[in-house]
């Protein structure tokens, strides 16, 4: 049984000034709802319908009152296991390069430990069965209806078979047939578990009659809960849909007031709920016995969240999945690969010549012995700039494509982890497996890069190991760091731009083509992922003839390699920090 008592929920008003009053988005808001029970919460546009069913889930915490499931206060004692709340919103929840029974299947690991047992295959079957997407099974999300895929949404949260389903706006938006379709299996669902109640949020008034009772909310109060066939009578109005209408005429206050006033002699007319004065609970008759044809109840086995370790390999192989049948990135990533070193070998072409070195012999033609020492100087310049630039333009396609592999990677799919958290999901396997899906990358693009160019020049001067070691913490830095600001943004088109912009100043900030001022460069350069790499490749020639050649190119003090992993080391522990408080940190729409 879920109870309300005096719920209220308020939250800081706009602005900063004083005078700015706290919202109160829902106001004394009281009810009870039976087992095997379905109810609607309707009502206009902002009226606290779906920040209602958020506070019940505990996605927000109310101000005032209480909460209890089945005699349990949710506020004051332990909040109800991830596998007894089921919870569907309104968006897609689901990856659209899955298939439908991928889908499901990956749920129940995630949430379920029947991955390994004889159980998986009939709680399936079951879930496909009685939501009607057997016949669906095998077919891509991406292709499927308004109305199947609002049925996949309450598939994946009957995987722990919960006993309170919670659904916002799961009819809205479809055709009457297709409303009225949800609407039955929303019925169905709430039959046959013997704690189950599922409430539906809805702007729709059609189909009213198919639920047990009907919940109508206005500027946060609640103002109607009872029977549907008394919906009209109580507002005096002909049709449902007049009642948003009607609800104009008063104020939210006075139409509380009047239900307050009214409700226990409507339940009495109407023969609904409990008789006795002064109680606030409503509706605790039994309802009316399963129709026929109803798919009998599949009896789940006690239902206990997978280990993380479970759940992060589940996380890892769902990803390569998704990865494997995105053709366009799969290509992207393959361009990029061979592409970017292929750039830098183009301004390799002509190899590195050898320094001469200077005659320990004056000519006796003094001009003939300037000649040689111009020559001998040019060709250091050439040198030196030539292995600065090859080296920086490295790291910086590798920062480009660590950019492009990470930017995306949590806010692109924000709303599905918010829901997978809500079901018991481990943050700390979801980074987990974020680290492994892009330290591939990191691995396969940074260690290319290094193995093509020393192929193509013949072989770069300095410690290759070092080098490679560089270029590897500089793809892992920028990877960490752009993963950090994609947990932290709130659309993927923010964390793309704010990555873009990152990338972009690694060159004109490292100091290798421009010298910033002294004062500015001791605040910037430990900020720039790229100056460490390049600056720690560049001393590892230290013991070569090119370093005297890099160092007339180069007005920036040069970096030991140690120090210069260390703080590259440093930017992956910022950037996973981010990434773990980003999906931590609650961002529901």
């Amino acid at each position: 049984m879920l109870e309300a008592r005096n719920v209220c929920l308020e939250v800081d008003g706009p602005g900063d000034s004083e005078e700015n009053a706290p919202l109160r988005l829902l106001d004394d808001v009281s009810f009870t709802v039976p087992p095997e029970h379905l109810l609607a919460i309707v009502g206009p546009s902002g009226c606290g319908k779906t920040t209602l069913l958020k506070v019940i889930t505990g996605i927000l915490e109310q101000t005032e009152g209480g909460l209890r499931w089945d005699g349990r206060d949710l506020k004051e004692e332990e909040d109800l296991h991830p596998g007894d709340l089921g919870y569907v919103p309104q968006f897609s929840v689901a990856f659209d390069l899955l298939t439908v029974e991928e889908s499901i299947a990956s749920a129940m690991a995630l949430r379920t430990q029947l991955a390994d047992t004889d159980e998986f295959i009939p709680a399936l079957d079951y879930i496909l069965e009685v939501t009607g997407l057997t016949a669906l099974a095998e077919r891509p999300v991406k292709v499927l209806s308004g109305g199947q895929k609002r049925r996949l949404g309450l598939a994946l949260e009957l995987v722990t078979d919960p006993c309170l389903l919670l659904c916002d706006e799961v009819t809205s938006g479809l055709d009457p047939k297709s409303e009225a379709e949800i609407t039955k299996l929303l019925r169905t669902l709430s039959r046959g578990h013997p704690k189950r109640v599922v409430v539906n949020v809805t702007h729709s008034l059609a189909s009213l009659s198919d639920y047990d009772s009907i919940m109508v909310m206005y500027q946060g109060r609640l103002t109607y809960h009872g029977p549907p066939k008394a919906l009209t009578h109580y507002f005096g109005v002909e049709h449902p849909e007049d009642v948003y209408r009607r609800l104009t005429e008063r104020s939210a206050q006075e139409w509380a007031d009047s239900w307050n006033r009214k409700r226990d002699s409507y339940y009495a007319q109407f023969d609904f709920g409990p008789k006795t004065p002064g109680k606030v609970t409503v509706s605790e008759e039994r309802p009316a016995p399963v129709e026929d044809g109803v798919i009998p109840h599949h009896e789940f086995p006690p239902i206990e969240l997978p280990s993380m370790t479970s759940q992060l390999f589940e996380l890892l192989r769902r990803r390569w999945t998704i990865f494997r049948r995105d053709k366009s990135q799969v290509w992207l990533h393959i361009a990029m690969l061979l592409g970017f070193p292929l750039l830098v070998a183009v301004f390799a072409l002509d190899g590195i010549k050898p320094l001469r070195s200077l005659s320990t012999y004056q000519d006796q033609n003094i001009g003939i012995e300037l000649a040689k020492r111009a020559q001998h100087q040019l060709e250091q310049l050439n040198a030196g700039s030539l292995i600065s630039g090859l080296v920086m333009l490295q790291v910086v396609l590798v920062t480009l494509m660590a950019s492009n592999n990470a930017a995306r990677e949590i806010a692109a799919e924000r709303l599905i982890l918010e829901r997978e958290k809500l079901g018991g999901l481990d943050p700390l396997a979801y980074i987990g497996s974020k680290i492994l899906f892009l330290g591939t990358f990191v691995l396969a693009q940074s260690l290319w890069m290094g193995f093509f160019v020393e192929m193509i020049t013949g072989g770069l001067p300095g410690d290759l190991v070092i080098k490679l070691a560089l270029l590897v913490l500089a793809s892992a830095a920028m990877t960490a760091v752009c993963l950090g600001i994609s947990a932290v943004s709130r659309s993927p088109e923010k964390a793309t731009i704010l990555s873009i912009y990152l990338v972009g100043f690694q060159l004109p900030l490292s100091g290798a083509v421009l010298t910033l001022p002294d004062w500015l460069e001791r605040w910037v350069q430990p900020l720039i992922a790229a100056f460490w790499s390049w600056s720690g490749s560049l001393t590892s020639m230290r013991s070569t003839a090119f370093y005297d050649a890099v160092k007339q190119v180069t007005a920036t003090d040069l970096i030991a390699p140690t120090l210069a992993g260390f703080v590259l080391l440093v930017h992956i522990a910022i950037g996973l920090s981010m990434s773990l408080v980003g999906v931590q940190r609650s961002q529901w729409e």
